[in-house]
């Protein structure tokens, strides 16, 4: 089967110059065309008609009210992202729910929908793009420039290519798609870790396990494909659909809550000795949980590394809203590809559509 794509979540200085600026604003929250070129290395003309062409796109807008004291002219005008126009559309694939969220160009989830779907069906995507389509009537002044799918395509034996076209036959839109553990660890480190070097490594449980790791170039960041954890050893005699006994998705539910947070720190410490990342990220409710808990991960992942040099350890909690989180960010990826070409693609389906 086709693994899914590395989720790239900083482009760096080899992406356009409209993605240049886009991203750098977005990561900064505002920012002036100075302080743009200074970050970037484009020249502050340069950023100052990209910037010009963008807010004209309706994706940054100018805040000259925010302009800091002593300063004239264009140059020190703060400048952020627009989040009035355009939505994405999110669109999360699970076990038994599927999610449909619709987000701004900040990521921000604005508004989303669950579907119960059959255990072990295929994903109904018409179904689910009506349900997009509905929620974009709630929000008619918006309009979507791209989608992303996020499923943990592995465990349901989906191939993501092939939803990823359907989807775009089915929307019209730019599609790009992500597995659920990497689409996790790029929501988190968009939000919260965007131009933080070095390797990250993200650890998830919940109704999966696996981990995926952020590694920041200095040009780009990407979060590697996901690498699944269900069929890690712990040692338990508990048995396993795959056939052996001790897995640990077979495990964890039978356990203890103090018995389930020692085993997951564990399994936390023997993933960091294999990959030696900067900084661990503990992800999913599996950890968080239970908040008398966290402790005892944090000792039992201590207990269990073996390697002599201490990395900061942390917890992300993004509660129920995950899914459409997840999914918002990994769409907003051709936005920040291209920004002009997302504008333009969203006006011809608008004008084919007679909107």
């Amino acid at each position: 089967m086709p693994r899914s794509p590395i989720i790239t979540v900083s482009r760096g200085r080899f992406s356009p110059t409209a993605a240049q600026v886009l991203e750098h604003v977005r990561s900064a929250g505002r920012a002036s065309r100075d302080e743009i070129a200074a970050a970037s290395g484009l020249s502050i003309a340069t950023v100052g008609r990209t910037a010009a062409q963008l807010a004209e796109l309706g994706l940054l807008r100018e805040r000259p009210d925010l302009a800091r004291p002593g300063l004239t002219g264009r140059p020190g005008v703060p400048v952020e992202i627009d989040a009035e126009h355009y939505v994405t559309l999110g669109f999360h694939v699970g076990r038994r729910i599927a999610t449909v969220a619709l987000g701004d160009l900040t990521g921000r989830v604005l508004a989303s929908r669950t579907v119960r779907r059959p255990l072990g069906a295929d994903p109904d995507l018409e179904q689910l793009s009506r349900v997009g389509a509905a929620l974009l009537g709630t929000l008619p002044d918006r309009v979507p420039l791209a989608a992303g799918l996020v499923s943990p395509w592995r465990e349901l034996g989906l191939v993501p290519t092939e939803r990823e076209a359907e989807l775009r036959d089915l929307t019209g839109l730019p599609v790009r798609t992500g597995d659920h553990i990497s689409a996790v660890a790029a929501s988190e480190f968009l939000h919260r870790r965007h131009g933080i070097g070095g390797m990250t490594l993200y650890v998830y449980a919940r109704d999966t396990f696996g981990w995926s790791v952020a590694v920041d170039r200095g040009v780009q960041t990407d979060v590697t494909r996901a690498a699944s954890l269900t069929h890690f050893p712990t040692g338990s005699r508990i048995p396993c659909s795959c056939g052996r006994t001790g897995c640990l998705a077979a495990t964890v539910p039978s356990l203890s809550p103090a018995a389930r947070a020692r085993t997951l720190g564990a399994v936390a410490g023997s993933v960091r000795d294999m990959l030696s990342p900067d900084r661990v990220v503990l992800v999913g409710q599996a950890f968080t949980g239970d908040p008398e808990q966290l402790d005892t991960v944090v000792g039992s992942y201590d207990e269990h590394t073996a390697l002599d040099h201490a990395v900061p350890v942390s917890f992300t909690r993004f509660g129920a809203d995950i899914q459409a989180i997840s999914a918002c960010t990994v769409a907003l990826g051709p936005v920040l590809d291209d920004p002009q070409g997302c504008v333009e693609t969203a006006g011809a389906c608008r004008r084919r559509r007679g909107a």
